[in-house]
């Protein structure tokens, strides 16, 4: 899974992200303040004026003071009943219908189908759902004006903070049980879906490679090798063992379990259902470094000229290697041995055989003493999941005789360690005993062909850890999707307040829009997006112009540059007070690529959407306390 802007942890994020959060509100505050009071100043004079904004700040932080939760729920409880009247149940029956026909239109033999049902599921309902709370929320102020319930409901001892936190909280609690409700419908659907078993036959499908007594034979011997039946438009390559063991491998990321049955002369194999097809992985992430040709320590590698400079690579049949170290790596955590997956990228400098993999090879070595061993000889597979497990007892003939050095620039070595050091000669060597210090632990990448590269980046090599709750997670999944209805609901509810029904519904869906394309408004609004500014483009637009040929020197492409340029100062401050849908994606991707959602992200992300939140209610506050309907 590609992590390009990885979570920070919360501990460290969460000071910053509070400054910047603070300094941002008070600024906008201090701007508001100083708006209202230009106007007043403007349209009342200056005696009126003060006294008008003096008397709104009490009235405001007495209406903050006497909030009452009780009123509030009453008004979500409101909220909650117009929304069943406006059959809001007809997303639930249309989620339903697309589920019923999904399997038109999704490919049963796709290479990764958890992946595509995942996507299907999470797009479909983040659609749906968002769609729901823009309705919902921009068109329920404006109807209570339209339909002059919002007089009787100001006429009762009710503030506008409460108006505005329940019309929030009643929305979103709609939306928030139709969102379970598609979650459990959802998983059923993909664990259906994914649910599948293959036919073995001893006779017809396996191919005897000897004739003799298993019992003779080494227990690794392969003496059977044959496919399954074909379903979901793949079959399995199996193999049998000398004793007894059968092993499925994997096809379209999952294998199944295989047990004998033996009734008599009759041999007979039962085949589980899918393994592995939705998971939960847990990784456990190292820091990476590089090391070149010389032994010296680089963080960075190779540029072999790819525009994604995501991944560094190192050369084939040199010294050059890629270095994960990693902490607080125990025996209770990993008593059988470590399980490593790893994602790496192959460039290749001549084709040659395109179906010959390119070899690597992992180690594994001891930050202190510089004591390596290789664990692994590996066929490569370009951007392929490739799950390995370095086992705990090591062979002395896999120990170099001499440690593995990294040196630093203008230094000595990093470590200490020479190349005279006496490593301490074994059988067998400990994984953790050996290689493990202070529950550090280097883990080393090389490629072993020459003139070919392998590329990574530090996400690519992680440890597996225990793997979470399958359903669990896909449920965590739905967290990102709950969030950003949470957000949309804020803003629906922000323009009701002094904006009608349609005017309110078109501003909501315009950030919606706007949030999912962050990325390109600020690109937009920094001027580095291709093409120029709203005005540069425009004009290529109208005049047909090429976005890599530059303008023609004339008055009207300078001052339409011009404007841009004073443009741009403005569309950023929007661009960053504009929320990034586009970063809750992560939730679907974590689940869709196996992958357990950690708790750290949940945090952030809920974080930074309560801060939304609340800074969208404030102004919403706002904005009803000072429309003539609501004043009491």
């Amino acid at each position: 899974m590609i992590l390009e802007h990885p979570i920070p942890p919360f501990l460290q994020w969460i000071g910053p992200a509070a400054l910047n959060w603070a300094m941002s509100v008070l600024a906008l505050a201090a701007l508001a303040v100083i708006v209202c009071f230009v106007v007043l100043l403007v349209a009342k004079g200056a005696k009126q004026a003060s006294h008008t904004f003096a008397v709104g700040v009490s009235d405001a932080i007495k209406d903050v003071r006497l909030f009452s939760w009780k009123r509030c729920f009453a008004m979500a409880s409101l909220a909650i009943r117009e929304s069943i009247r406006k059959k809001v149940v007809v997303v639930c029956v249309v989620f339903l219908v697309l589920l019923m026909f999904a399997g038109w239109f999704l490919d049963p033999e796709s290479k990764d189908p958890a992946r595509l049902c995942a996507s299907f599921v999470y797009q479909s309902t983040t659609y749906l759902v968002l769609l729901l709370a823009l309705f919902l929320s921009s068109l329920s102020l404006p109807n209570d004006f339209k339909s002059k319930t919002i007089y009787t409901i100001v006429t009762k001892p009710i503030r506008s903070s409460e108006i505005v936190l329940g019309r929030i909280i009643g929305v979103a609690s709609v939306g928030s049980i139709i969102l379970v409700l598609m979650a459990i419908c959802s998983y059923f659907f993909v664990a259906n879906t994914l649910n599948h078993t293959h036919v073995l036959d001893d006779r017809e499908d396996l191919t005897k490679l000897t004739d003799e007594d298993p019992s003779t034979l080494p227990p690794d011997t392969v003496i059977a090798k044959g496919y399954t039946r074909l379903a979901n438009g793949h079959k399995h390559m199996v193999e049998k063992h000398a004793n007894g063991e059968i092993i499925v491998f994997e096809e379209n990321k999952h294998t199944h379990d295989v047990v004998e049955i033996k009734e008599g002369d009759l041999v007979r194999y039962q085949v589980s259902v899918a393994r592995g097809a939705l998971q939960a992985k847990s990784p456990k992430y190292g820091s990476i470094k590089f090391r070149n040709a010389d032994s010296f320590e680089h963080e960075r590698g190779i540029n072999v000229g790819e525009e994604w400079a995501y991944r560094s690579y190192i050369a084939g049949g040199t010294d050059e290697a890629v270095i994960w170290t990693f902490d607080s790596i125990t025996p209770n955590k990993f008593p059988d041995g470590l399980p490593v997956e790893m994602t790496i990228s192959v460039y290749r400098t001549y084709m040659a055989d395109i179906e010959k993999t390119v070899m690597g090879a992992l180690y594994v070595r001891n930050p202190v003493t510089g004591l390596t061993a290789e664990t692994h000889v590996f066929n490569s597979e370009k951007y392929t999941v490739k799950a390995l497990n370095i086992p705990r007892v090591i062979d002395k003939s896999k120990v170099k005789s001499k440690p593995w050095l990294v040196k630093k620039m203008g230094e000595k070595e990093t470590f200490e360690a020479s190349p005279d050091l006496e490593l301490p000669q074994k059988e067998e060597y400990d994984l953790f005993e050996d290689f493990v210090v202070d529950g550090k632990l280097e883990i080393w990448l090389q490629c072993l062909d020459s003139q070919q590269y392998f590329g990574a980046a530090e996400p690519d090599l992680y440890l597996r850890e225990k793997d979470a709750n399958v359903f669990l997670n896909f449920l965590k999944g739905y967290l990102g999707v709950w969030q950003q209805m949470l957000i949309v609901v804020s803003f629906g509810v922000l323009f009701s307040t002094f904006l009608s029904g349609p005017v309110a519904m078109a501003s909501t869906f315009g950030i919606i829009i706007a949030g999912f394309c962050k990325t390109l408004f600020l690109e937009i609004a920094h001027l580095q997006a291709l093409g120029g500014g709203p005005i540069e483009s425009l004009n290529r637009l109208v005049t047909h112009e090429n976005m890599m040929v530059d303008l023609p020197n004339t008055i009207s492409t300078h001052l339409g540059q011009a404007f841009d340029a004073i443009a741009s100062g403005l569309l950023s401050v929007i661009g960053l007070a504009l929320p990034s849908f586009s970063d809750y994606n992560y939730y679907a991707d974590c689940v869709a690529n196996g992958y357990d959602i950690p708790l750290n992200s949940i945090c952030v992300h809920l974080v930074t959407t309560f801060s939304f939140v609340v800074t969208i209610f404030v102004f919403a506050f706002v904005i009803l306390r000072n429309r003539e309907v609501a004043k009491q």
